[in-house]
């Protein structure tokens, strides 16, 4: 009975983690792109005298918004920070624990920079804060900072989980660690 709902668990997380996986490469592509197309036209604009005002602002919120589910993308792919030069010097026993303690730690990290994320969207949002181009409210630009933040600690929480279940080492929840004796 326990190893049944283990398992079911198991398959629903997976179907959102991939469902994650799609929303993080699809919005940082069309992401890039369309900052890209931003600051092109913006460029051009200046050069011929017909400036568009909010692109810049617009820009802003993008970057914002590309960094932050750019967070989770990273630990998902094992592009986070890691301490390489050490890591690779020491036995898979050892980096097994290195890799338990920096995820364990990094996924605490990111749980609580979510929460403050979150106090700081409220309270943008509790003092009426308006873009000055846009007019709209900042902290609708913004509200993409706690859920990066969040995503990455699943990320790292995933990374954990994979690491206590499995015996070889795990670098993010996709990327085995590459270990040669």
């Amino acid at each position: 009975m326990k190893k049944q709902f283990t398992t079911a668990v198991l398959r629903i997380f997976t179907k959102v983690n991939n469902i994650g996986r799609i929303f993080e490469e699809v919005t940082l592509c069309g992401g890039i792109i369309v900052l890209a197309a931003f600051l092109i036209t913006n460029v051009i604009g200046r050069k011929v005298g017909a400036l568009i005002y909010f692109i810049d602002e617009l820009a802003m919120f993008l970057v914002i918004f590309i960094t932050f589910v750019g967070i989770s993308y990273g630990v998902r792919k094992a592009r986070h920070i890691r301490m390489a030069a050490i890591f690779d010097l020491v036995n898979e026993k050892i980096q097994k624990l290195m890799v338990l303690i920096i995820s364990i730690l990094s996924a605490l990290v990111m749980f609580y920079m979510a929460y403050l994320a979150i106090i700081y969207v409220l309270y943008t949002q509790s003092m009426g804060q308006i873009a000055p181009t846009l007019r709209m409210p900042y902290w609708i630009g913004i509200v993409i900072v706690p859920l990066g933040f969040f995503l990455a600690g699943i990320q790292y929480t995933l990374m954990f989980t994979k690491n206590i279940s499995r015996k070889e080492v795990w670098v993010s929840s996709e990327q085995q660690s590459e270990y040669e004796e």
